[in-house]
């Protein structure tokens, strides 16, 4: 009898020990996919410095990348939210899942020029930051550029969002056609898009913010209206060891 008990508290101790895998509601680092790189790209984690940075490599929470001059980056998530980190930018990636539920979201940059393309979450706000900004979007489409003179500007193409000046704690929403402006004396303004800040939020090939997003494609068909359809298969397996695998489809 005392053996039967010994081995049920064993198994019991097992199962707490191994219910981090097992359990599909427990937290885990978000995680994203370069699936493009034009030129000169970096990226580095908490625990190794910068490396030369290739399609398909992971990147986990805490994960930074870094592009030079005339360099790009299209980073991808499960969801299929997209990001193209413009030249001279640096990102940190940060965010949680619970199963298959984005929890947060976070992209910093110190100095960055971000186009991105965001899935709208149920719950979860995809938030872009700086030291002056953040930015608060769902289902949104624009670019978030952090400027070294302490000005931050979010453009919208479609969708809606909200800046906030982190030192002001004032905030702007910001929609489509329109771009916030928040600076480091606190203060938030939103204006109409010129032309050239519309070129800036969009993820079209043609604008001259994307140039080389045409270079270096990773296979793929062509598709409607000259566009080409890529595919990501991304292989892995579900808590009960079931093989799956995530399917991230973009045209460009």
């Amino acid at each position: 009898m005392k053996r039967i008990a010994l081995l049920t508290a064993i198994a019991a101790l097992i199962l707490l020990l191994n219910v981090g895998w097992q359990n599909p509601q427990d937290k885990h680092d978000i995680a994203a996919y370069i699936v493009k790189v034009v030129r000169d790209v970096k990226k580095r984690s908490t625990t190794t410095g910068w490396q030369t940075a290739v399609p398909l490599d992971r990147l986990k929470s805490g994960y930074q990348v870094r592009t030079e001059e005339s360099s790009l980056a299209m980073i991808k998530f499960a969801d299929n939210s997209k990001l193209i980190v413009r030249q001279k930018s640096i990102v940190d990636i940060k965010g949680e899942v619970r199963g298959r539920q984005i929890l947060d979201r976070n992209v910093y940059t110190e100095r960055g020029n971000i186009q991105f393309n965001v899935v709208k979450q149920e719950r979860e706000q995809f938030r872009f930051s700086s030291p002056v900004s953040v930015a608060s979007i769902r289902g949104t489409e624009g670019a978030f550029i952090a400027g070294v003179d302490s000005v931050d500007n979010l453009i919208i193409i479609h969708g809606l969002a909200t800046l906030t000046n982190l030192l002001s704690n004032q905030s702007q929403d910001v929609g489509n056609g329109q771009t916030g402006r928040s600076d480091g004396h606190g203060n938030v303004g939103v204006h109409n898009s010129s032309n050239d800040e519309q070129n800036m939020g969009t993820d079209n090939p043609n604008s001259p913010y994307n140039q080389g997003l045409q270079e270096g494609q990773q296979g793929g068909q062509q598709g409607d209206q000259g566009k080409t359809k890529r595919t990501l298969r991304i292989p892995g397996e579900d808590k009960d060891g079931n093989t799956k695998t995530i399917i991230l489809e973009w045209e460009e």
